[in-house]
């Protein structure tokens, strides 16, 4: 009964946005990703000895307004995982904007509002970024008014883990990348740790930019020093952005990141390297683009036989 409520409500959007929006029609993203799992290693020493591929297929139908993303995702192209997608819907009420993540066992909700007076942008309760004039003025109408997610995940392109929005990353418009005068100034987080539940947390944001206008370094510390996240770049050459990402789960969890990104090619490729602490157990993958296709469709929800079509096409 829970699935079929949420199928009905997941055609009810759509069925609404394609009734307001006859004249356009939406559009399908198709990603295809390779990731190598190359092991978990104890004291630098291999525990398994063979690499394991898997090709992942993701699909992503957007809206005309790019205010609502259905997203499927399929490993080793099995149609049986997964074909109910997850919903991600932007909508504004007076001047609150509320990002809405929907699948078969759960629905989140976050809050965002842009504030004119010192050009800062709330998200969630307590989160806040500051912002320069042009970039703020960019994203108060193409999010602000007109609801749109993929500037949204640019924008928030380095949190959006801590958002459960990662599934996004691969859609983001890239615009910040594109504009040398689109700079997030500072910001200020808080968040309660997860092994203690009443203990409040609150970072700084800092973020440094080169020459060209491109965020050269970016860290998340709290107040007592502890740092999250750490981001510097390492090159940019030829349209390739490559990053080094540090993130420190409250020492349970620490990740190190070569992320290489390509504006205007959509290309998001990764190697990681995530400690688990407690365990002493080290786990290694890369995740390589193979494919990235954008084309029309009339359809806004798929079933099996389009979503084969989708898989197979070359």
């Amino acid at each position: 009964m829970k699935k079929l409520a949420y199928i009905l409500f997941i055609f009810t959007v759509f069925y609404t946005n394609a009734c307001a929006q006859a004249s356009k029609s939406y559009s399908i993203t198709h990603i295809v990703n390779k990731t190598i799992d190359k092991g978990e290693y104890v004291d630098d020493k291999r525990i398994d000895k063979k690499d394991k591929i898997t090709t992942s297929h993701l699909i992503y139908l957007l809206s005309p307004k790019k205010d609502s993303v259905a997203f499927y995702k399929f490993t080793d192209a099995k149609l049986s995982e997964k074909k109910v997608p997850d919903l991600y819907t932007l909508t504004k009420r007076e001047n609150i904007l509320l990002l809405t993540s929907k699948n078969e066992s759960y629905t989140n909700q976050l809050k965002i509002v842009f504030n004119d007076k010192d050009m800062s942008v709330l998200v969630g309760d307590k989160d806040v970024f500051y912002l320069d004039s042009p970039y703020y003025t960019y994203l108060q109408k193409n999010v602000g008014k007109d609801l749109n997610i993929p500037d949204l995940i640019d924008f928030l392109e380095d949190f959006l883990t801590g958002y459960n929005l990662d599934d996004l990353k691969y859609i983001s418009s890239y615009e910040k990348y594109k504009h040398k005068d689109f700079k997030i100034l500072k910001g200020y987080m808080e968040s309660y740790r997860t092994q203690a539940s009443d203990y409040l947390d609150k970072w700084n944001l800092k973020f440094l930019y080169n020459d060209a206008g491109i965020q050269k370094y970016m860290l998340k510390e709290s107040t007592e020093g502890d740092q999250e996240i750490e981001k510097k770049i390492i090159s940019a050459d030829k349209g390739f952005f490559t990053y080094a990402k540090h993130v420190n789960i409250e020492s349970r969890l620490i990740t190190d990141s070569k992320i290489l990104i390509h504006p205007d090619k959509n290309i998001y490729d990764e190697k990681v390297t995530s400690l688990q602490t407690g365990l002493g157990k080290e786990t290694r993958y890369e995740i390589k683009q193979i494919s990235y296709k954008t084309f029309p469709t009339k359809v806004f929800r798929l079933n099996s036989a389009s979503i084969a079509k989708i898989i197979s096409s070359k």
